[in-house]
C-alpha cells in the first residue's frame, strides 16, 4: 500500500524538475556546465532500473551554492545524461541526488528500488560533479 501513496508525490516531482529545467534561464552569469552521464544499476544488474528520473539537487551543506537542479530520464539500459538550463551537464560541486522509477505510464523496472532514492531528504546517494571526472564516476549503485 505504502508504493501507492508515493506515487503521486513522485509524479509531482518529476514535473516540478521538468519544469525548473525547461524554464531554467540562462544569461551572462551561466555557470559553466560540465558533461555528466552515467549508468544506474541494482545490485550490480545493468538494465535494471529501465526507465524513470534522475535528479542532482545541490548540497549547500557541502559548499554547493549553485540555483540549478540538473536531470535526465533513465534510458532502457539505465542510462542517463544530465540536462541544466537546456544544455547538458551540470556545474561542478557535490549533488544529493534521487531516482524515481515506475512513475505511471512507463515499464517498471526489472529489480524493485529501495524507496528512499525518491526523496533528497533520505536518498544516500551523493556525487560530486568534477570537470575531469574518473571513468564511471558518475555510475549510481542502487539497493532493491
Amino acid at each position: 500500500m505504502r508504493l501507492f501513496s508515493l506515487q503521486p508525490r513522485r509524479l509531482l516531482l518529476g514535473i516540478l524538475v521538468l519544469t525548473i529545467l525547461i524554464l531554467g534561464g540562462c544569461g551572462p552569469g551561466a555557470e559553466t556546465l560540465y558533461p555528466v552521464s552515467g549508468k544506474i544499476t541494482v545490485k550490480g544488474k545493468e538494465a535494471a532500473v529501465n526507465g524513470g528520473t534522475v535528479t542532482f539537487f545541490p548540497d549547500a551543506a557541502k559548499g554547493n551554492k549553485t540555483r540549478l537542479l540538473a536531470g535526465s530520464k533513465i534510458g532502457t539500459d539505465g542510462s542517463y545524461t544530465l540536462i541544466s538550463e537546456n544544455k547538458p551537464g551540470a556545474p561542478a560541486g557535490w549533488y544529493k541526488v534521487t531516482v524515481m522509477t515506475n512513475a505511471p505510464g512507463e515499464t517498471p523496472s526489472s529489480v524493485p528500488v529501495n524507496s528512499k532514492y525518491a526523496d533528497p531528504g533520505k536518498s544516500d546517494l551523493a556525487v560530486e560533479v568534477v570537470a575531469s571526472p574518473a571513468a564511471g564516476q558518475y555510475d549510481l549503485k542502487l539497493d532493491p
